[in-house]
């Protein structure tokens, strides 16, 4: 097949994670596979027979006239190229995805990635595509329930993470190379990768850290990610006096090193459609402690590969956090199971074979 991807950038973030991933692992079963965006930094990890294609769609607003250069663009190149199919990620890939199937009578297929609000715009143009996938349970379930689509043409596939590329196993010397390179001590480490921002329930963690300090004097933090919740957090950990036990670095296409070093991965999220993040840490063997929302239960099959707490609980967060850093059982049974699942369920190969199977669906259903 010729399959064009269609995206708002390749910045670090789900989105662009799963876009290079998907592009890649479709390239690699024999298919043609073109990515177009306004570029980004996760750009660099699409195999070199990926043909990128940059088009100015770096805006959120469906009015915008970068969507109409896009989609002068993007209909030279489908009929150039014979394009057979489209996969649009972001609400305006999803939008120009719309207008070109309009125009070409090439169709498409959308991702939600996450949960949106069913404002008037939405529901009059809500470019679902001919088939809408899934990343999780929930984000389905929102789709059918808030949004009144067809459960016929709504397909659950849960993402996907390069397996190889997370089964590194670190050495000891390794670690200890690694924390010295970020300047972290001795004690256990608790880790989240994640954009900052308010979803993601850092401030809920920071006040679990401070409790569990109390315990654990020497446990450190380590907070991966960038976001508009920066500079608060920075000032909550002063506020909170535990700056020194708190690290905090930016955006990392190598998340494998700070996963490598962490002793619990944790993602206290009020509300999440999936959390890739939670997989990699899986796959790396790094128990999770995560909030029982979203994607997470099925991730973690309520809680059979991780512990799961209720979001805004950071009593109960530092619990679970204590508990799997002082029960070594625990958190060995938990990280090989884990470890094992995720390679099962969530692997890149996986992902790509389903998604293949909703080309096929509408290719054939468009003829």
């Amino acid at each position: 097949m010729r399959i064009l991807l269609l995206t708002t950038h390749l910045r670090i973030g789900g989105i662009g994670v799963y876009t290079v991933t998907l592009a890649n692992a479709l390239q690699g079963m024999g298919h043609v596979v073109f990515v177009a965006s306004s570029g980004g930094e996760l750009e660099k990890g699409l195999s070199s027979e990926i043909k990128k294609v940059r088009i100015p769609l770096g805006t959120k607003s469906i009015v915008s006239p970068m969507i109409t250069a896009s989609i002068y663009k993007l209909w030279g190149l489908i009929k150039e190229e014979k394009i057979e199919v489209m996969h649009a990620q972001t609400r305006v890939a999803q939008f120009t995805a719309c207008m070109l199937t309009s125009m070409t009578k090439i169709p498409s297929v959308a991702t939600w990635h996450g949960f949106y609000r069913p404002h008037f715009f939405r529901k009059i143009l809500p470019c679902w595509g001919e088939i809408t996938i899934a990343i999780s349970r929930t984000v389905y379930e929102h789709l059918k329930n808030d949004f009144k689509r067809d459960e016929r043409k709504i397909r659950l596939i849960f993402n996907g993470v390069d397996v190889s590329k997370f089964s590194r196993v670190y050495s000891e010397e390794e670690k200890n190379a690694i924390r010295k390179k970020y300047g972290l001590k001795g004690g256990p480490v608790i880790g989240i990768i994640s954009r900052l921002s308010e979803e993601k329930g850092h401030l809920i963690l920071l006040n679990a850290f401070k409790d569990l300090l109390a315990e654990i004097p020497g446990a450190q933090l380590v907070i991966v990610g960038e976001g508009r919740l920066g500079g608060p957090l920075k000032s909550k950990t002063s506020e909170l006096g535990i700056g020194k036990n708190v690290y905090f670095f930016g955006n990392t296409l190598n998340t494998m090193e700070f996963l490598a070093i962490m002793d619990v991965f944790t993602r206290p999220s009020i509300e999440e459609g999936f959390g890739l993040g939670v997989v990699e840490a899986m796959l790396m063997g790094i128990p999770v402690v995560s909030t029982d929302v979203g994607g997470f239960k099925s991730i973690l099959n309520h809680g059979e590969y991780g512990v799961l707490v209720e979001p805004s609980n950071s009593a109960n967060l530092k619990e679970a956090i204590k508990k799997v850093l002082t029960n070594r059982e625990l958190s060995e049974r938990i990280s090989a199971a884990a470890r094992k699942y995720a390679a099962s369920n969530f692997s890149a190969d996986r992902m790509a074979k389903q998604v293949e199977g909703v080309y096929k669906e509408v290719i054939n259903g468009s003829k």
